[in-house]
C-alpha cells in the first residue's frame, strides 16, 4: 500500500510540474512509438532491371499486305517452329484468335498475325509470330510461334555469399520457358531484394546455331558487404532534445541467407535526454522472397522538467513474417503478419532514491498489406505515384499485459482507461502526380480506429514525425484520428549529380479520445509552411522547412497557447558506400 500511495503522490507532483489539469495527462510526458522507434531510412531504389534484343523477336513488314490475291481462311493453328507444340501458356492465350470463315483479301492473314504479335506483347512474352511459306487449299492457316528462351547464363561480378542464391535465380530464369519479361522482372527485384545485392541482365540472340528464340544471358552482380547512414535532424520537443543524431550500421551475408544485420542508435546532442539503441536481423527465407525479420529496441527518456528527475525506460521486440504479392518495377505488393511486445516504465528519482509512477505492458499481433503503384511517362520518368498500407492489430492478454485501471507494484498505467487488448486498425495512403516535368502534387493521409481508449504506446501521437509539422512529436495524442498532409512541389533539376525542389504544405489531423472526462475529446490541428530539399551525389539529403501551427497543442496544462514556428532541419547521408546509385 505504502508503494501505491508514494506513487499517486509521484503522479500529482509530475502533474503540477505539468501545470495542471487531470493526473491521466502525466503521461504527455511518456514518449510516443515514434520517439522510441525511430523509422529507418527508406532503402535505396532498387537498380534491377532487365535489358533485352528484341531485334529478332519485331516482326517485319508482311509480304501479303498489298497482295491482290483472295483466299478463305477458316481456322489459325499455332505452333512452334517445325511444327512442334506449343506451350499451354501461350496456347490459350491465342485460343481466341479466329478468321472471318468468309473469302477475302489474303492479307487477312497479315492482320492475323499481327493480332497474335499484339496479344504477346501485351502480356510481355518475348516472341514474335511468323507465317511460314504454305498453301491454305483447305482454308487452314499455320502460324509459327518464335519463342524466347534463356539457354546460358554468364555472371560478371562478385556474389560474395550468395553465390548459391545467385544459382537458384539463374535456374529459375533458365527455366522460363517461354520467356516472359514481367517474370524475369520479378525474379531480379526479388534477387536485388536480398540485402547488399544489385543484378543487372541483359539478353542477346544466340549466334551459335541454336534453336529459333534461345538467348544468351550477362547477369551483372554488384555485391557489398556493408553500409553506413547518419542523420541529424530537430524534429524533437524540448523536453527530450530537439536535436538528435541517428545512424545505422547494415552487415549483408553474416548468416550466408541472405541475410541483413543492423545496429543503429540515436541520441541527443547532450547524451542525457533520451538515448536508443536498436538490434536487428533479417532473413530472405526462399527463392520467393519470404522474409523474416527480428528487431529489438532499447530507449531510456529523460525529460527535462526542472523540478522534478523522470526517467522513462521503453523495451520493443518484434517478429514479422513477409511474403510478397507482386513484384515489379512499376507494382509491388506484399503481407506481413507479426508479433510485437512493448514496455515502457517510468520513475520519478530523488536524493532518497525512486518511485514507480507509469507501467505499460502490451503484446500485439498483427497483420499488414502494403501495395504501390507507379505510372511512367513514354521517356520512363514518373507521372504518378500511389501507395497504401492497411493494418490490423490486436491485443493479447499474454506477457504480463497490462490490466485496465489497475495498479501493479507501484505502478499505473499510463491511461487509467486504456486497454492493452485493444483492437486498432491504421491505413495511410501516399499520392503524387507529376503536372508537366516541373510541378508535382502530393498527398499523404494517415489515419487510425481503436475500439476502446488505448495505452500511451499505441496512441496516434501527433507532430514533427507523424502529422503536423510545427508540433512537437507527441504534443498531442488520440485513440482515432485522421490527418493528412498535402504539398505543392516544384522541381528544380541542379545537374546530374544534384536534384531541388520547392514546397508549401498544409498539414492537419483530428484526433478522438474515448476515455471519460477528457479534456481532449475532440480536436482538431493544423499547420501550414514551406521549404526546400535538396538531393546531392545520390548520397546527401538535406531537408529544411519552416511550419507555422495554427493551434494550441492542448487545452489544458502548458500547452494551452499557439505553439510557435519552428524551423526544421533535417541532413541525411549514406556514408558507405557514398555516391552510390541502386
Amino acid at each position: 500500500m505504502n508503494r501505491i500511495i508514494l506513487s499517486a503522490a509521484a503522479i500529482l507532483a509530475v502533474n503540477g510540474a505539468l501545470g495542471g489539469g487531470s493526473p491521466a495527462r502525466a503521461q504527455a510526458q511518456v514518449p510516443s512509438r515514434e520517439e522510441v522507434n525511430p523509422t529507418p531510412p527508406p532503402p535505396p531504389a532498387t537498380g534491377a532491371r532487365a535489358r533485352i534484343d528484341r531485334s529478332r523477336f519485331v516482326p517485319g513488314p508482311c509480304p501479303l499486305a498489298d497482295s491482290a490475291l483472295r483466299t478463305t481462311i477458316r481456322e489459325v493453328r499455332f505452333t512452334a517452329p517445325g511444327g512442334a507444340p506449343l506451350p499451354p501458356v501461350l496456347v490459350q492465350l491465342l485460343a481466341d484468335i479466329r478468321p472471318s470463315g468468309q473469302q477475302g483479301p489474303v492479307s487477312e492473314v497479315c492482320t492475323l498475325r499481327d493480332e497474335a504479335n499484339a496479344r504477346l506483347g501485351a502480356a510481355r512474352y518475348v516472341a514474335t509470330v511468323q507465317v511460314p511459306p504454305q498453301r491454305i487449299d483447305d482454308g487452314v492457316l499455320r502460324l509459327e510461334v518464335v519463342s524466347g528462351h534463356i539457354v546460358e547464363v554468364r555472371v560478371r561480378g562478385d556474389a560474395g555469399p550468395f553465390e548459391r542464391v545467385i544459382r537458384d535465380r539463374i535456374a529459375q530464369l533458365k527455366a522460363l520457358n517461354p520467356l516472359n519479361e514481367a517474370d524475369a522482372e520479378r525474379i531480379l527485384l526479388l534477387t536485388s531484394d536480398v540485402p547488399g545485392l544489385n543484378v543487372t541482365l541483359g539478353l542477346s540472340p544466340s549466334l551459335g546455331g541454336g534453336a529459333p528464340g534461345d538467348l544468351i544471358g550477362e547477369l551483372t552482380v554488384d555485391y557489398r558487404r556493408f553500409s553506413l547512414i547518419a542523420n541529424v535532424q530537430n524534429y524533437n520537443s524540448p523536453l527530450l532534445g530537439r536535436e538528435t543524431v541517428y545512424a545505422r550500421a547494415e552487415l549483408y551475408g553474416l548468416l550466408g541467407a541472405g541475410d541483413r544485420t543492423f545496429i543503429a542508435g540515436s541520441t541527443t546532442f547532450d547524451f542525457k535526454k533520451q538515448k536508443i539503441a536498436q538490434l536487428g536481423e533479417a532473413i530472405t527465407l526462399d527463392a520467393a522472397g519470404d522474409r523474416l525479420q527480428l528487431v529489438g529496441t532499447i530507449a531510456e527518456s529523460r525529460p527535462d522538467l526542472k523540478t522534478i528527475d523522470l526517467r522513462t525506460v521503453t523495451k520493443i521486440g518484434s517478429a514479422e513474417f513477409i511474403h510478397p504479392l507482386r513484384r515489379s518495377v512499376t507494382s509491388n505488393a506484399e503481407a506481413a503478419l507479426g508479433f510485437e511486445w512493448s514496455e515502457q516504465r517510468t520513475r520519478i528519482y530523488g536524493t532518497a532514491g525512486s518511485a514507480p509512477i507509469n507501467r505499460d505492458r502490451i503484446a500485439t499481433l498483427y497483420a499488414r498489406i502494403n501495395a504501390d503503384q507507379r505510372w511512367l511517362r513514354f521517356d520512363g520518368s514518373q507521372q504518378a505515384a500511389l501507395a497504401a498500407s492497411l493494418e490490423l492489430r490486436k491485443g493479447l492478454d499474454i506477457f504480463g499485459a497490462t490490466r485496465t485501471g489497475q495498479i501493479g507494484g507501484g505502478y499505473a498505467p499510463t491511461r487509467f482507461e486504456g486497454s492493452a487488448t485493444a483492437t486498432v486498425v491504421r491505413g495511410q495512403v501516399n499520392g503524387v502526380i507529376g503536372v508537366g516535368p516541373i510541378f508535382e502534387l502530393a498527398t499523404t493521409l494517415r489515419g487510425q480506429w481503436a475500439n476502446r481508449a488505448l495505452l500511451n504506446y499505441d496512441e496516434f501521437a501527433i507532430g514533427n514525425l507523424t502529422v503536423g509539422r510545427g508540433y512537437d512529436p507527441g504534443s498531442n495524442s488520440g485513440d482515432r484520428a485522421i490527418g493528412g498532409s498535402h504539398e505543392l512541389r516544384i522541381n528544380v533539376p541542379l545537374g546530374p549529380k544534384a536534384h531541388g525542389q520547392l514546397y508549401g504544405f498544409f498539414d492537419w489531423v483530428h484526433l478522438w479520445n474515448l476515455d471519460t472526462g477528457s479534456t481532449e475529446a475532440s480536436r482538431t490541428l493544423k499547420s501550414a509552411g514551406g521549404g526546400v530539399r535538396l538531393t546531392l551525389l545520390n548520397s546527401i539529403r538535406l531537408d529544411l522547412t519552416y511550419a507555422h501551427p495554427f493551434d494550441p497543442p492542448l487545452l489544458t496544462g502548458i500547452n494551452i497557447h499557439r505553439a510557435p514556428d519552428r524551423f526544421l532541419f533535417s541532413l541525411t547521408t549514406q556514408l558507405i558506400p557514398f555516391g552510390a546509385r541502386r
